[in-house]
């Protein structure tokens, strides 16, 4: 019934299909005042996917072409000696006649400057692209330029979300980081703020796409080699919270003739804290205060380069490598107090001091190859990637009992995981005749993570012992198999795509200490994509363009959420997998619209089967709590998203946007009825200032209210951050003042009432920093090839016009 519905919905969405007839279109063409430009060469492109069509040599008494009607062209003349000339053209149902005149060429312009203010945001079919350079400018890592990325919100656990309440997939450079949570947070956090290129948005990814992401895509670009001579930049970071943090790098891009090479590298010392405070309702007259406080000192070296060569004009082969070491401290003190929640006296206080001392290390190494196929735009694409990560982690805490006195309890433990991730993929796109485009491809992916823990306690009578509660071996193997078929048609102003993707899965995991938990998930499944574009109409010259989408999606239980080892957190608190969930599939239903190739609006459904959800739960002996996921039933969401603004390029530009969610539970939560729903409103707003061409101001903020994440209800938390940009010597050299967090109001106040847990409390970060950042560019342009560059003028997509 849903589905009947939203066909008829799309139907009357898109009303207006026309019948095909073939209309009149008339070019004549001058030469500098001449009555006639015999011998020009005139070439016809359709629009939007600019295929050559028709090229012919012009005649002195005209030149006649038959088109289509309610359609769009663009017209290219051109003669030796003479300017090129480039028109657009919408046809109507009308014989249509132009003249186009042409200039004669001054060869004596030696350079020619074009300056274009790149758009913040702007929408390519159904991804979002943000700018990440003004971003950049306040934050000192990509984790933070994400935060700060308009319409994603990152919670404090580092999950990313857009317009689902699941969690975002994860991307850097077009690949999907198979990691934990903590280790993408710890990995964005590494990399350095001018790294990042842009940030792009997928809410519905198409077939092309894994399927695993019911959550849409957020895919982190980072920098590579700029094709523009010899090139770099310099640059040196300083900011302040409760704890201070520094950084400096450098960057060096090179281009001759056909090869492109890169270097860069960056050094961070961060220092941070993390402050949680909690009040937990053990039984009706029993509670428990828990406050845990955490300082970090990271310290972060990241090598990024590679090389780009162009064999042959069609053929183009570039190796790029991603290298990370972390070297992670921290040191947490945890107490717990019971006491009686009536007579609010205490009978029982712990209080446990936690260090941790750890290295982690991230390698990405990618081949890939690009072939042109022919002019239209087919190409072929291949990829082989290898990622490798390392992760060591020494911990020691002390259980000191002090109400009532009892023998402290010594703990220690080495943690050690590494993770292979081997990916083969091939992308063929064909662009065929009558407009139709065929995209199809396979990929191969394999992911191992080995997890092993030996961990000891010791009282003050006992010798040391093993912990065989947080001692484990656990080793996780992916393989993920798919293939996909695409095909998208222009017909008169409307673009269709329809897609298929297969996907065959195997996971295992097997537990060997302390006890076996082997378990497996072999699946085949079979995810539909559906797509439907159009221009509705125009709003002071510029064009309202609508979308429509249908798509299917899985979210598999990763390594984190199925690894059944405890981890520590405090005396009364741990983490630990569920080797028995299963997945969840998700029916996406979308329409939105576009203006000027800015998101504007959009309201959607996502109809969830067997989601799981993280869960906290209470053992009820030791009454020590667990979160670990769970399979909770159907869950059903809906959304609704406005955005607007003003263009880039002038004095002042700004952006500001606001999403609704409203989710709805129903199923079992400890074996009893849920039925649980929730709103949420997240506001965001950008602007950037230009007092002179050398000083410019940038604000950005966001504020979440009645927020939702995991079963805990968030009290309204923020943030807004600011930054001053002053360029000297010819612009080569940007000093940056910014500020994050000022007014300190990103804290998250939560409440936890499901079953059993009910639970009070506050989480603050050091999130309010100021800092300054000074960076120099430097460059040695190479003389420029004269080449003919065909670039497409803005197109017209209003039919009437």
């Amino acid at each position: 019934m849903r589905i009947k519905l939203f066909i008829t919905l799309l139907f009357i969405f898109f009303y207006n299909i026309v019948t095909a007839q073939t209309v009149s279109l008339q070019i004549f063409v001058k030469i500098s005042g001449k009555d006639s430009g015999a011998n020009a060469t005139i070439q016809l492109y359709s629009l939007p996917d600019t295929l050559l069509l028709k090229s012919q040599v012009s005649k002195s008494v005209g030149n006649k072409f038959l088109v289509n009607p309610f359609s769009k062209y663009l017209i290219k003349v051109s003669a030796i000696g003479f300017e090129r000339k480039y028109k657009t053209i919408a046809i109507t149902n009308k014989p249509v006649f132009i003249a186009i005149e042409l200039k004669i060429k001054n060869d004596t312009l030696n350079t020619v400057t074009i300056v274009s203010k790149k758009p913040l945001i702007k929408q390519e079919d159904d991804k979002t692209i943000v700018d990440a350079e003004v971003l950049a400018n306040s934050s000192t890592s990509a984790y933070e330029v994400l935060e700060k990325t308009p319409g994603v919100v990152v919670d404090q656990d580092g999950n990313v979300y857009l317009n689902s309440s699941t969690a975002a997939t994860i991307y850097i450079n077009g690949r999907q980081m198979r990691m934990s949570t903590d280790d993408i947070a710890s990995l964005l956090k590494s990399l350095p703020a001018a790294s990042v290129s842009k940030i792009e948005i997928i809410r519905t990814p198409s077939a092309k796409y894994d399927a695993a992401n019911s959550g849409g895509i957020v895919n982190v670009v980072l920098k590579k080699g700029i094709k523009i001579g010899t090139t770099g930049s310099v640059n040196v970071r300083y900011d302040q919270g409760v704890y201070g943090a520094a950084s400096a790098g450098f960057s060096f891009n090179n281009s001759v003739g056909k090869t492109n090479t890169y270097l860069s590298y960056q050094y961070t010392h961060r220092n941070y804290f993390d402050n949680i405070e909690s009040d937990r309702l053990i039984d009706v007259d029993t509670l428990l205060t828990q406050k845990s406080f955490t300082k970090y000192s990271t310290i972060t070296n990241y090598i990024g380069g590679g090389i780009d060569v162009e064999f042959t004009k069609k053929l183009d082969v570039a190796y790029d490598m991603r290298l990370t070491a972390n070297n992670n401290n921290s040191s947490a003190t945890s107490s717990n107090d019971f006491s009686n929640n009536i007579s609010q006296n205490e009978f029982y206080q712990s209080f446990t001091p936690i260090n941790n001392n750890g290295t982690s290390f991230y390698i990405s190494n990618t081949l890939s190859s690009k072939y042109k196929m022919d002019s239209l735009g087919s190409e072929w694409t291949n990829e082989v990637d290898y990622t490798y990560t390392n992760n060591n982690n020494t911990q020691l805490y002390t259980n000191n009992y002090l109400l009532p006195i009892m023998p402290v309890k010594n703990g220690n433990g080495t943690v050690n995981s590494n993770s292979n991730f081997v990916t083969i993929k091939s992308d063929l796109s064909l662009q065929l005749k009558h407009k139709f485009v065929l995209e199809t491809g396979f990929k191969i992916s394999d992911a191992t993570n080995n997890n092993k823990a030996l961990y000891y306690t010791q009282t003050d009578s006992m010798l040391q012992q093993v912990d065989s509660y947080q001692t484990n071996t656990f080793t996780y193997k992916e393989n993920i198999n798919a293939a996909y078929l695409q095909l998208s048609k222009t017909y008169h102003t409307f673009i269709f795509k329809a897609g298929l993707r297969f996907e065959n899965t195997d996971i295992t995991g097997n537990q060997f200490v302390p006890t076996d938990t082997t378990f497996s998930i072999k699946r085949n499944d079979l995810f539909p994509y559906f797509y439907i574009k159009r221009p509705l109409f125009k709003v002071f010259g510029y064009p309202i363009v609508g979308n429509a989408v249908f798509r299917k999606s899985i979210t598999r239980p990763g390594y984190d959420a199925l690894n059944p080892a405890p981890k520590f957190v405090d005396p009364f608190t741990y983490n630990v997998g569920n080797t028995k969930l299963q997945p969840q599939f998700t029916t996406n239903y979308e329409i939105n619209a576009t203006y000027n190739d800015f998101p504007v609006f959009a309201v959607g459904v996502n109809d969830t089967k067997d989601i799981f959800s993280q869960v906290t739960y209470q053992n009820d002996t030791t009454k020590i709590a667990y979160r670990t996921y769970d399979n909770l039933g159907n869950f059903k969401e809906i959304y609704g998203r406005l955005f607007g603004g003003l263009p880039a390029g002038g004095k002042y530009f700004m952006y500001t946007g606001v999403q609704y969610n409203h989710i709805q539970y129903e199923g079992l939560y400890e074996n009893l009825p849920l039925n649980y729903s929730r709103g949420s409103w997240t506001f965001f707003t950008g602007h950037e200032l230009k007092v002179t061409p050398t000083l410019k101001f940038n604000l950005n903020a966001w504020m979440y209210v009645n927020g939702f994440r995991a079963f805990n209800e968030l009290q309204n938390l923020g943030q807004l951050n600011m930054s001053v940009t002053k360029t000297f010597l010819d612009k080569k050299l940007s000093v940056i003042l910014s500020g994050n967090d000022i007014f300190k109001t990103n804290v998250g106040k939560f409440h936890l009432q499901q079953g059993t847990v009910l639970v009070n409390g506050t989480r603050t970060q050091d999130s309010q920093r100021f800092g300054l950042t000074v960076r120099y560019n430097f460059g040695i342009a190479h003389k420029e090839e004269k080449k003919e560059i065909f670039t497409q003028p803005p197109v017209n997509t209003d039919p009437n016009q």
